[in-house]
């Protein structure tokens, strides 16, 4: 009798040290380096992903879910965005992987970055008078044509041939168009001031041509 009940307890043993090593310990899941680790709407708080204003820990992020977006408004990106942060408000629009052949409207409320890199890209306008700032790379020959900034910050790169046709600074707190390609901007770049005017550019250098809070 004793020798039986020795075996059965031998065997509970046994039994708990196996349960307890196929425990799967989340937390380990939910371990983050940075808010882009986790899923939309929650951030990276002391290495773990939780709920914004809570102590929630969240899900860990599969590869390429709530990350940067593929251009057709998933993961929470506006559609017009190649990738984005949506915690950061960043988009980036870049004209390798999407279509500029139409008018490229940066989204609202968002810092936008837009890469006219291939040669004829941006021709129908890139409209940034939504955004917070404005970044405008217009490498590919012949890109960018009326490039309107908003009231945030807006830099335009024209290093592409025969790039920029009609860029307006309008009311941008602070503009930067600088003109290095060959035959690029012409005299069709409008800056907020003449004292803003530098060369056939724009620069924000000018105490009155920056007034960025």
């Amino acid at each position: 009798m004793k020798l039986a009940l020795a075996v059965a307890l031998q065997m509970a043993v046994v039994f708990a040290l196996a349960q307890g090593c196929s425990i799967t310990h989340k937390s380990g899941d939910f371990a983050c380096t940075k808010t882009a680790d986790c899923n939309t709407g929650r951030d990276c708080v002391d290495g773990f992903c939780v709920v914004s204003g809570t102590g929630q820990v969240d899900s860990p992020v599969a590869p390429g879910d709530g990350r940067p977006g593929d251009g057709n408004g998933s993961n929470g990106c506006p559609a017009q965005c190649t990738s984005c942060s949506v915690s950061q408000k960043t988009c980036v629009v870049d004209c390798t992987g999407t279509d500029c052949s139409q008018t490229v409207t940066c989204p609202a409320g968002y810092s936008c970055d837009v890469k006219c890199d291939t040669d004829n890209s941006c021709r129908n306008g890139v409209v940034c008078t939504g955004t917070t700032n404005c970044k405008v790379e217009c490498t590919g020959k012949n890109s960018c044509q009326n490039v309107q900034c908003g009231t945030g910050a807006c830099d335009v790169e024209c290093s592409g041939v025969q790039s920029c046709k009609a860029v307006s600074c309008n009311a941008s707190c602070a503009c930067d168009v600088k003109c290095t390609g060959t035959q690029a901007c012409g005299s069709t770049v409008t800056c907020t001031a003449p004292i803003c005017r530098i060369g056939p550019g724009c620069s924000s250098l000018p105490t009155t041509c920056h007034s960025c809070m």
